[in-house]
């Protein structure tokens, strides 16, 4: 092989389009007139457009997402500026952005950065917090099947990691190669969801740039050179078996490289590189025209068949090995003139159709296709293809399936019986019915929330090309009771109010009991009573003085330990099963939704109706050690924590927050797991023995609520066991259990944590 003093290398690159250059948009300005802020409803995230506060939001300091722990920093590397979308409020939304722009030849590559933050409410998938991206045409159809990128919230999300019940992505970068459609307007669409049910939410960061698609010449030494791709991309398969970004080759006579470059979502391109030793090249542009399905060879360019028709830039780019610059380029600009061109259309039955050289007289009800074909300039055999779609009119008289009674808080399927001759479906339902999915739909998921009006009348329109028909269907929805009742009575007594047969209660302190009924109609009921068993005082009476001669006066005081003074106070502001939200309010459950965020689920009351504890929506952790064996710290009894030896003294102690306190004060994270997974700095606690007992009692009540809020059911049905603050001895520590209830394990053994706040 000859060499010459001075050797040119040729990169030939993906396709690019000829037509006036588009600059790549700033996709942090919500301003620009290239974007449009949309919001709306998980339902339709696009319901209405412009910025609003605190769901689009600009990001310009560093800092770091709390709800990740603070791993996540809110700025990517090199970046200054990015586009927060959603929030973690909580209320059924969602938010979007589309970016209106067109592809720049010399910067093709559309290189995405996003993170993204999810709550994981373990509903069913299509319930789920999501992230959606998409690349779209001006028909807001996909480019391509890979050109998107869409996450649902839940365990084991690939690329994702966990923060207690957050799902969340760390910053990722994705490139997307959109040469072939260089010259042509496209769309890139942002979407974020909470959850359907509204109790959860989904939140992601954002930001974009455009970069060249170019084998880049980055290093030179002797005959070898090192050639880099376009960064952005998942992987890179160079033809020597590179497998990195760049790739080191032996400079040869007429040369050939290709790197395939994949993304996340699967897309691919191949980038070719041509080296030779040609020292005369210098800059030139050639136009040139050929007919759809050919090949190209003319003016040092081979290009393969071109399958799609328009009009495309081709480029040639010359480097100097020896000085590593870019020395000259050549471009092409080809025509491609495009042989099939199809045409979709609809009429309905009767009608005729004569357009694009096509006549058709009164047709009938069906799908037609046919073709013409001509010629056109340079000799291009040509054709149009048609597909015609005759409609018939909507049936007048249409059905709705679904069953017409129902049971409040409760969801069912309602489906069009016959969705022939049907191409849109729009679905009406009244305040208090909300759909779980489906609308738009012949078949819609709705909720009846305990506001349902009595009858919930729902309608729905079915219409095509042809028209449009309604049908409505009147549901009666049935009551599902709650009801709790607080009660005192004297150790010794027997009990028989609210349907509670008890028999003589002799054990003081507050208990809980719960009962499951059905209405005449099926529907669920609960009963709940707070009986508070007090002890009977014992009085007596002493003067003052003790000691009185004839004629003196004396004071009699009563002493009373276990009698206490109540002081009359408006009515409780919360109860079992309210819905403590984030406000500090709280929401009985037949009140709800209401707007407002849930954080907690009421399980106790003291006696005044101002004070009490509430369990966390979701589990902290499915599986940790209560104690490790680091250091042997679980085999230590921890100082000023209270041993509970028997069941007896484990019911009395209800101090969780105080027994936290003392467990995380005394070892760090890596020795006590358990009291570290909770967010101890905003009030969460591991329950102490006492408290847990008290959940215990009261699962059903809470489980109505969990369910209302989309929280994770303290299922009766599924063995579980949850951690309690309370220690045994140095070894052991109790536990609450789906199958034995209250009872001991090791502290060195793996369970679930459920969190407690105080109010």
């Amino acid at each position: 092989m000859t060499r010459c003093k001075s050797i040119f290398c040729v990169l030939l690159l993906c396709l690019s389009a000829f037509m006036l250059r588009a600059q790549c948009p700033d996709f942090t300005d919500l301003g620009g007139p290239y974007v449009t802020c949309y919001y709306g409803t998980v339902a339709d995230p696009m319901s209405d457009t412009g910025v609003v506060y605190g769901r689009h939001t600009l990001i310009t300091q560093q800092g770091t997402d709390p709800r990740t722990g603070g791993l996540l920093p809110l700025l990517p590397p090199g970046e200054s500026a990015v586009i927060k979308l959603g929030n973690e409020y909580a209320h059924a939304k969602a938010e979007a952005l589309v970016y209106t722009f067109t592809v720049d030849p010399d910067q093709p590559i559309l290189i995405l950065k996003y993170a993204v933050v999810m709550q994981d409410p373990e509903h069913d998938t299509f319930s789920q917090p999501r992230f959606t991206i998409k690349l779209l045409d001006n028909h807001n159809e996909l480019l391509d099947s890979c050109m998107k990128y869409d996450v649902i919230s839940g365990n084991d999300i690939p690329g994702f990691q966990s923060y207690g019940p957050i799902r969340w992505r760390p910053w990722t970068i994705n490139g997307f190669d959109l040469s072939s459609y260089s010259g042509q307007t496209v769309k890139l669409q942002v979407t974020t969801f909470d959850c359907w049910y509204g109790g959860h939410y989904g939140y992601a960061y954002f930001t974009a740039s455009c970069i060249s698609n170019r084998l880049a010449l980055t290093g030179c030494n002797g005959d070898q050179i090192t050639l880099t791709a376009p960064s952005g991309f998942e992987s890179y398969t160079w033809d020597n078996g590179g497998s990195a970004i760049s790739s080191v080759y032996t400079l040869q006579d007429s040369m050939v490289v290709t790197c395939q470059v994949h993304t996340v979502t699967g897309c691919q391109c191949l980038l070719t590189g041509t080296f030779n030793q040609n020292p005369s090249e210098q800059d030139q542009t050639f136009y040139d025209t050929i007919c759809q399905g050919q090949s190209y060879h003319n003016h040092g360019f081979v290009l393969p068949p071109q399958g799609r028709g328009g009009t495309f830039a081709f480029f040639r780019h010359y480097f100097d090995a020896i000085n590593c610059t870019e020395a000259a380029t050549i471009a092409l600009y080809l025509h491609v003139i495009p042989r099939y061109t199809h045409i979709y259309a609809q009429v309905c039955e009767g009608d005729d159709y004569n357009a694009y050289g096509f006549v058709y007289h009164n047709l009938a009800p069906g799908l037609y296709t046919d073709t013409l074909n001509y010629v056109v300039g340079s000799g291009c055999d040509s054709s149009s293809i048609l597909h015609l779609t005759v409609n018939t009119d909507v049936p007048t008289t249409l059905a709705v399936s679904g069953p017409t009674e129902i049971c409040g808080i409760n969801a069912a399927n309602y489906s069009l019986l016959n969705p022939a001759n049907v191409s849109s479906f729009q679905w009406s339902v009244p305040q208090g019915v909300y759909f779980l999915n489906g609308n738009g739909t012949s078949t819609a998921n709705l909720f009846f929330s305990s506001d349902a009006p009595n009858p919930s009348t729902i309608t729905l329109t079915a219409s095509n090309g042809c028209g449009s028909q309604s049908v409505t269907l009147p549901i009666t929805v049935h009551p599902s009771y709650q009801y709790f009742y607080s009660d005192t009575i004297c150790k010794g007594d027997t009990y028989s109010q609210y349907g509670f047969p008890l028999g003589v209660q002799d054990s003081a302190g507050l208990f809980i009991h719960s009962q499951m009924d059905s209405t005449l109609f099926g529907c669920d009921s609960i009963t709940v009573l707070e009986l508070f068993v007090a002890d009977r005082p014992s009085v007596s009476a002493i003067p003052d003085p003790p000691v009185l001669c004839l004629g003196d006066e004396t004071v009699i005081h009563a002493i009373t330990p276990n009698s206490t003074v109540t002081l009359s106070s408006d009515l409780p502001i919360a109860r079992v099963g309210d819905i403590l939200c984030t406000d500090g309010t709280f929401v009985h459950p037949e009140n709800w939704p209401n707007g407002k965020t849930p954080k907690a689920i009421v399980f106790y009351v003291d006696p005044t109706g101002y004070h009490g504890w509430a369990v966390g929506l979701h589990d902290d952790t499915d599986s940790c050690q209560w104690g490790t064996n680091a250091q042997w710290p679980a085999n230590l009894n921890i100082p000023n924590l209270p041993d509970c030896p028997n069941i007896r003294t484990a019911i009395s102690d209800i101090d969780g927050y105080q027994n936290t306190s003392l467990i995380r004060n005394y070892y760090p994270a890596a020795y006590y797991p358990a009291a570290y997974s909770v967010d101890f700095a905003n009030g969460w606690y591991l329950p102490a023995a006492g408290q847990s007992y008290h959940l215990y009692a009261t699962i059903p009540a809470v489980n109505n609520s969990l369910q209302l809020v989309g929280g994770t059911l303290i299922s009766t049905n599924t063995l579980w066991t949850y951690w309690t603050s309370s220690e045994i001895n140095f070894g052991n520590v109790w536990v609450l259990s789906s199958s034995k209830g209250l009872y001991y394990e090791a502290k060195s053994d793996s369970f679930s944590v459920r969190a407690v706040c105080s109010f």
